[in-house]
């Protein structure tokens, strides 16, 4: 519109002395009023694309976020799916593709709406000129082919090299106490430097290709106006234009060039966009095997919990050479506790999170009160389950909170909270401390120590009332005072619930009602303490002599 006034004002200065006063007034009202105009536009314009692009990365995360949380665990074993690449995702790539959205796409929208609005108004001017033009302007449309060959995929690996760098800082920063024991600063910044140092030469790189694809345009710019003029010149020449069409078209003209210009500019900002856009929606579109979202499947009104493993066959899906499980079966009955002993490696922990259904395996059925739990609805399968780790991870709460976590679907009660607390042995220590149950645990319980965790980990544990508890090593990283508090506390709670124990030190397995020892992919030996110890040769036997000795 602007080029269009500006193309008619010029007329009036070859006008009579009698009009150019009353038409120069005219088109000088004129242009103030599309200055006002324009001052309210582009505020409102902007202020609209950006709630548009707020609202987008509040959608797109949340989104990203809620099918990450439900991904199968076996996603996440892959190194590109990391948590601190995953984080980086849902930080960077979501803003990436806000940026678009927004200005960006403003600038976009506007630049089109300009060049379809000069296009028009300069062929209606004067054809001829305006098609002369506009076959020159095509080494504009050559130039950004040429330009997005060069830039096709630097910023997808630049992307990746971040993710990187990212994953360096987030264990860096994890991991702190131990780079400060290590005096290892100046590694960890020579690594994050490392990683960084890719994308930089790849920056620089991006820079200059967009810095000679820009100067490229406004040289084309001007060789089409120097050109514009000599045909235009010729035209007037020939009576086949006027003054006034010659002008109309220039600056018509002149202001589509100048807009295809600041859009071929963006083009990085919109290849970041799409590979940003493209590593979020593999995510979104991503469909896990085993979906912790999806309701269906069967629930039963009440659990045994008789749990039946039918020649098994595992392999972690990262490490498909690695045969864990060869046809392994074993029978866990309902109300009894059965520990799993064996070497380091065997598999242990495995059968635990095979329960758990992170992971399927590769062939043979897992029965919970004779139905196969794939059958079940994932999340009640799971809420029937208590889990406690070597490694209890709290969360950056209040002890309270990290109780309460284990309560599903409504609040826990102050009540129910002490209830589970004084039943694993965790009351008495949270009493103590001067907030009580409002303390913080820090970042992973930092501010506790090993044993008041698992307690703590216990307690929200039994808070789901669960009818299995699965415990992983509960006791194997505490020393012998804390491992008999928690151990006591494990007994406590293990009463009237199936349960099965990963055991570290063999002398609490004794109670069991069923040791299975677990070697070469298969459960080579099960039963009692004092039978299996009878055994001549047996593995049992020998893991506890082996025991007794390092001991």
């Amino acid at each position: 519109m602007a080029a269009l006034f500006l193309s008619l004002a010029v007329n009036t200065f070859y006008e009579p002395p009698e009009k150019l006063r009353k038409d120069s007034e005219f088109w000088s009202l004129l242009s103030l009023g599309l200055g006002f105009i324009t001052l309210v536009a582009i505020p409102v314009q902007n202020y609209l694309f950006g709630i548009a692009g707020g609202k987008l990365i509040e959608r797109i995360r949340s989104l990203t976020f809620n099918k990450v949380v439900h991904q199968e665990i076996s996603w996440f074993d892959h190194p590109s799916n990391s948590s601190e690449a995953v984080c980086a995702r849902l930080a960077t790539d979501a803003s990436t593709v806000r940026n678009l959205v927004g200005d960006t796409l403003a600038l976009m929208v506007q630049n089109i709406a300009t060049v379809t609005a000069g296009l028009v108004l300069a062929f209606t001017a004067n054809w001829i000129l305006s098609f002369v033009v506009l076959s020159v302007s095509s080494l504009l449309l050559i130039h950004e082919y040429i330009k997005t060959k060069f830039l096709k995929g630097f910023s997808a690996e630049a992307k990746v090299k971040y993710e990187e760098a990212s994953k360096v800082a987030n264990d860096a920063v994890g991991s702190i106490r131990t780079v400060a024991s290590f005096c290892a600063e100046e590694k960890m910044m020579e690594m994050y430097q490392k990683k960084c140092s890719a994308p930089e030469k790849q920056g620089v790189r991006l820079g200059l290709i967009s810095g000679i694809g820009l100067g490229f345009s406004y040289f084309a710019l001007y060789c089409t106006i120097a050109f514009y003029f000599y045909v235009g010149s010729i035209l007037v020449h020939h009576g086949k234009a006027t003054f006034g069409e010659v002008f109309k078209v220039y600056f018509c003209l002149t202001v589509t060039v100048v807009s295809v210009s600041k859009t071929l500019a963006v083009a990085p900002d919109t290849n970041k966009a799409r590979d940003s856009t493209a590593s979020m929606f593999e995510i979104l579109d991503s469909k896990p095997t085993i979906d912790s979202s999806n309701n269906d499947g069967t629930i039963l009104e009440t659990v045994k919990g008789d749990i039946e493993l039918q020649q098994i066959k595992f392999r972690y899906p990262t490490r498909p050479n690695v045969q864990i499980f060869q046809d392994l079966c074993l029978s866990i009955p309902a109300e009894k506790t059965v520990a799993l002993v064996g070497e380091s490696g065997c598999g242990k922990s495995t059968i635990i999170s095979l329960l758990e259904r992170f992971y399927n395996p590769d062939s043979g059925h897992i029965l919970l009160d004779g139905v196969n739990i794939k059958m079940f609805r994932l999340s009640w399968l799971r809420q029937q389950m208590g889990l406690v780790g070597q490694e209890p991870i709290l969360f950056n709460e209040s002890i309270r909170a990290n109780i309460a976590y284990g309560k599903k679907g409504s609040t826990a009660t102050e009540d129910e909270i002490i209830a589970v607390a004084k039943a694993a042995n965790a009351h008495n220590f949270i009493s103590s401390l001067p907030n009580g149950y409002e303390t913080l645990v820090g970042e992973s319980g930092t501010h506790l120590s090993g044993g008041q965790k698992q307690r703590i980990a216990i307690a929200r544990a039994i808070l789901k009332d669960p009818k299995i508890l699965l415990f992983d090593e509960a006791t194997s990283a505490l020393d012998d005072e804390s491992e008999l508090i928690v151990q006591e506390a494990l007994d406590r709670v293990s009463v009237s619930r199936t349960t099965v124990v990963v055991a570290h030190r063999l002398e609490t397995t004794k109670g069991a009602d069923i040791i299975a020892v677990v070697k070469n992919g298969v459960i080579a030996e099960n039963g009692r303490h004092d039978l299996l110890m009878n055994i001549d040769g047996g593995v049992y036997a020998s893991l506890v002599a082996l025991h007794i000795s390092a001991s």
